[in-house]
């Protein structure tokens, strides 16, 4: 194969130190660090030299593909039946169920084949969130197999849920570390990285105390976070957990180690009074996302400014092209861990995962 710029000879970082000492005119380069919350520093001009002379692997290899999914709180359950029908007439191939009650299934998913899409349910609130997934059992019959997607939940059900998922919905994940649940700001990414290693490492510990084998565990591991404004440390903060996912694994000694599945969508929090502020907000915000290497996304509409919020069809509508200009024009979804190769971006992953080891 060709050597590329075979002609060019290499620079050294204290060649091109030395070219930007001269360019500051006495000010230090460290004077442009990037300090990232929890004492992590990173520097401004990274360079190939920073990383051994050799960049890491990709994370992943093949495609890039990410699920569009849209969110809704079931109250009446024909009525978010309409609202869910729009979504995927719309192009959404993924549906979030957020349940304070066991709803009517048969209501609920009237005209939808759940075979064909991914389903997301999230027991909010719930004393005995196991009966949600009874439910979904029992309404899919012979078709539950077949179906994939995640259950959010929280509570002491896990070995009867775990139990359940794996005898009835093989294609869910059930243990989530709700990553979501310790995002506050950007700010605060090193503290809510460090509270998700702890939850995903408690997943482990408990289970295999109670005889779970980690293969097991390994498989219905999966994250939900949030994913904030800042551009860059989003995308380093999504690519942090997947390759802290496979760490961990390892030392917890599974042998085929699983995907890392991440469920990502927008806090309220950061959402503007300003709906057009939070629809250009939210292009950065989703291509943040998919290019930490998200598998399912969902891009809040831009009037949703608060849990009460209604937001109206056009603003639903306008969402998911967000997600289907990054697919279908922008084909992200081509290149596996497009940030990989970045010297910057490989820098702060690195830095983030320092904080994220144990």
């Amino acid at each position: 194969m060709q050597q590329l710029f075979a002609e060019f000879p290499p620079v050294s970082k204290a060649d091109w130190l030395e070219k930007i000492l001269k360019d500051l005119k006495g000010k230090a380069p460290s004077d442009f660090d990037w300090k990232v919350a929890g004492g992590q520093s990173v520097t401004a001009f990274p360079h190939l030299d920073d990383m051994g002379g050799a960049l890491p692997h990709p994370i992943a290899t093949g495609k890039n593909d990410w699920q569009i999914c849209e969110a809704f709180q079931v109250g009446d359950a024909a009525k978010t039946n309409k609202m869910a029908l729009k979504a995927l007439e719309g192009g959404a191939d993924a549906l979030r169920f957020n349940c304070t009650e066991v709803p009517d299934f048969e209501a609920l998913m009237n005209g939808i084949d759940p075979t064909i899409i991914s389903l997301h349910l999230r027991g909010k609130k719930m004393e005995q969130p196991i009966s949600l997934l009874r439910k979904l059992v029992e309404y899919a019959g012979a078709n539950a197999p077949q179906l994939s997607g995640t259950f959010c939940w929280q509570g002491k059900q896990a070995m009867e849920i775990l139990e359940l998922a794996e005898a009835q919905l093989p294609g869910f994940k059930v243990l989530p570390v709700h990553g979501s649940a310790f995002y506050e700001k950007d700010e605060t990414t090193v503290a809510e990285l460090a509270k998700i290693v702890q939850a995903t490492n408690d997943w482990f510990a408990k289970l295999t105390a109670e005889g779970v084998g980690v293969e097991r565990i390994a498989k219905q591991v999966f994250f939900t976070c949030f994913i904030g404004k800042n551009y860059f440390l989003q995308i380093a903060k999504m690519r942090a957990i997947r390759k802290f996912w496979l760490e961990l694994q390892r030392k917890w000694g599974v042998e085929n180690p699983q995907p890392d599945f991440i469920f990502a969508q927008f806090p309220i929090t950061d959402q503007s009074p300003d709906p057009n502020t939070n629809l250009i907000q939210a292009t950065t915000q989703a291509m943040s996302a998919v290019i930490g290497g998200v598998d399912v996304l969902t891009v809040l509409p831009s009037d949703k400014t608060s849990d009460e919020a209604k937001p109206t069809d056009f603003s639903r509508r306008m969402a998911r092209n967000v997600q289907h200009i990054l697919q279908l024009e922008s084909h992200f979804d081509w290149v596996a861990d497009p940030a990989a190769g970045s010297y910057f971006i490989e820098n702060l992953t690195e830095r983030l995962l320092d904080g994220m080891r144990i």
